[in-house]
């Protein structure tokens, strides 16, 4: 394929922003990431019970710093939740060791990831017109959103849902998705998800009406195309909603500014509403004021995942595998058994 440039834009932050897939770390993520290291050799983690997303971030929902509004996306429920009680689970990072000894180490580890969180956030929700972002800042905010937006229950269900049909209907060896897996896959794409995150715009969208709300998977991609999955190689938008009136956004549209800074207007917000419920996977959390919540019913979802097949080869049996699963789409040329399986369709999970 021969590359053809099509527009140019200056670099406002005076480096290239990639770390080459975690070769070459800016001095911020290589000392809490040290941190990481530190803690995954300890054996020490008492905890059972792990927010897959921060109480720190949950708080700015919270008028009380204690409960947290939740609307159930299953069967519609609206009620108060303390927040040690929201997007929380039981051993859900709980791995193995060499010795198959089980631990809750990745806890303490994703901790240490959690505290750079908080601090992000404490400057990106003070962030005024004018004020400057720093370069470390910007790289360290693109590995927390790669391990915010893979460590929910969503993305191992996502995972475990491609495994499963690589086995069954890709006749592939493929091992089952155990927590000691998971774990492992959500820190070795932290890199290479960052470099997609930090060359992209970044900007903060406001909403003077506090109307924003989040849910359990707090970070989405915007829907391009109907026959896609959203993607950071598809998808115009990323955002993270920060509070009921600030909302991250890293966009397609380089501009040649640190941060692009934008009001959003009553239209704009019911459309990002409407994207946060769909991609919701079990909890949708807004203020306890809030009066457009969709209380009551089963709410539903938009597709997270395809997976398509066609032959290539069918002397050899070979079928082209095409996933597309949030990080643009991977195309494997392997054996299928049944050859074809997918044939005329697209499987897509939700």
């Amino acid at each position: 394929m021969e590359w053809r440039l099509v527009s140019s834009v200056p670099n406002p932050w005076g480096q290239i922003p990639v770390s080459d897939g975690g070769q070459d770390l800016n001095p911020r993520v290589q000392e809490y990431m040290a941190r990481v290291a530190a803690a995954a050799v300890r054996r020490d983690c008492a905890s059972r019970r792990h927010h897959y997303v921060p109480k720190a971030y949950l708080r700015a929902w919270s008028p009380d710093g204690k409960r947290v509004r939740v609307l159930d996306t299953v069967n519609g429920l609206d009620r108060l939740l303390g927040l040690r009680d929201t997007c929380v689970r039981e051993n859900f990072y709980r791995v193995t060791d060499p010795q198959h000894g089980p631990h809750n180490q990745a806890e303490a580890m994703l901790s240490v990831i959690d505290d750079e969180t908080a601090r992000l956030l404490r400057l990106l929700r003070a962030w005024e017109p004018g004020d400057d972002v720093e370069f470390d800042d910007f790289m360290s905010l693109a590995v927390v959103l790669a391990f915010q937006r893979n460590r929910t229950p969503q993305r191992k269900r996502l995972l475990e849902a491609q495994d499963a049909w690589m086995r069954i209907r890709g006749g592939q060896e493929v091992p089952e998705l155990t927590s000691t897996e998971f774990v492992k896959k959500v820190f070795r794409s932290a890199y290479r998800a960052a470099d997609e995150h930090s060359t992209r715009q970044l900007e903060l969208w406001d909403d003077p009406q506090a109307r924003l709300i989040t849910s359990d998977q707090p970070v989405l991609m915007s829907f391009g195309s109907i026959s896609r999955t959203p993607s950071t190689l598809t998808s115009r938008y990323l955002w993270w909603p920060l509070s009921p009136s600030r909302m991250l956004v890293l966009s397609q549209g380089l501009c040649g500014r640190k941060v692009v800074h934008r009001t959003l207007g009553r239209r704009d917000v019911d459309r990002l509403r409407a994207a946060v419920i769909k991609n919701a996977e079990a909890a949708v959390i807004a203020l306890p004021n809030d009066t457009d919540l969709p209380a009551g019913r089963r709410l539903a979802r938009r597709p997270q995942l395809s997976l398509a097949c066609e032959p290539v080869d069918p002397q050899a049996r070979k079928c082209r595998i095409e996933l597309g699963c949030g990080y643009g789409t991977q195309t494997l040329d392997r054996v299928c058994q049944p050859l074809c399986a997918m044939v005329g369709g697209r499987r897509t999970a939700k």
